[in-house]
């Protein structure tokens, strides 16, 4: 049995119940870390973790009400120094990129294990950043690409939802040549020169989702 005097105050934020079970569980026979809260979604949380005021926090991405992205910039815009340690299936550049830029401290692929989910606990907890090898190197070579500014992110998700480019000059209020210029820097900014090339590496970057399976 687990001595919680002076444990670590772990909190979960993560829309999946199967996941906020395990981690519970897990951390159930950790010395030194005390899961004492859990949260189901995006909206509201950074207001609850500021009432709960734990030393770390677990933070899923994919949430279907507000991302953890989202989460993350709420949270650092009210409370700075809160050590978050991201806790998702995605190692998209893009969320990578913009998870680490905004502030989190920790960087963790749920496929990791508890022992190192526990190692990144105790690292933020003292003050570290945790981000594996791996996550690393994603982050760097994100680092070297340019970003898309505004409009071309507007564009990109007309174009990956299906529309034209007449379509998406009308919705962006700009002339198809206009839109046409937003799509070719877009496609040179992404390395690609298809529009199929472009939807597959903006799902793979992390711009835009995956399109849910149906049947």
């Amino acid at each position: 049995m687990k001595d919680e005097g002076g444990a670590i105050r772990v909190v979960i934020i993560d829309d999946h119940a199967v996941m906020r079970m395990g981690v519970k569980y897990a951390l159930s026979f950790v010395d030194g870390i005390d899961l004492v809260g859990e949260y189901d979604g995006g909206d509201g949380a950074a207001a609850w973790v500021v009432r709960e005021n734990p030393d770390v926090v677990l933070l899923d991405i994919r949430m279907p009400d507000k991302d953890g992205i989202a989460v993350l910039s709420e949270i650092m815009l009210v409370r700075p120094k809160t050590a978050v340690l991201m806790l998702t299936t995605s190692a998209a550049d893009e969320d990578i990129y913009r998870a680490l830029n905004l502030g989190a401290r920790g960087y963790l692929v749920k496929d990791r294990g508890c022992d190192e989910m526990c190692k990144a606990i105790m690292t933020l907890h003292q003050g570290g950043r945790y981000i594996p090898d791996e996550i690393r190197e994603i982050y760097r070579e994100r680092q070297q690409m340019q970003d898309l500014t505004k409009r071309e992110r507007e564009a990109l998700d007309l174009m990956c939802a299906g529309y034209s480019n007449d379509d998406i000059a009308r919705i962006m209020e700009v002339t198809q040549s206009g839109a046409k210029i937003h799509l070719k820097h877009i496609f040179e900014k992404l390395g690609v020169s298809t529009r199929v090339e472009a939807m597959s590496e903006a799902i793979r970057r992390g711009f835009v989702s995956a399109p849910a399976n149906k049947g």
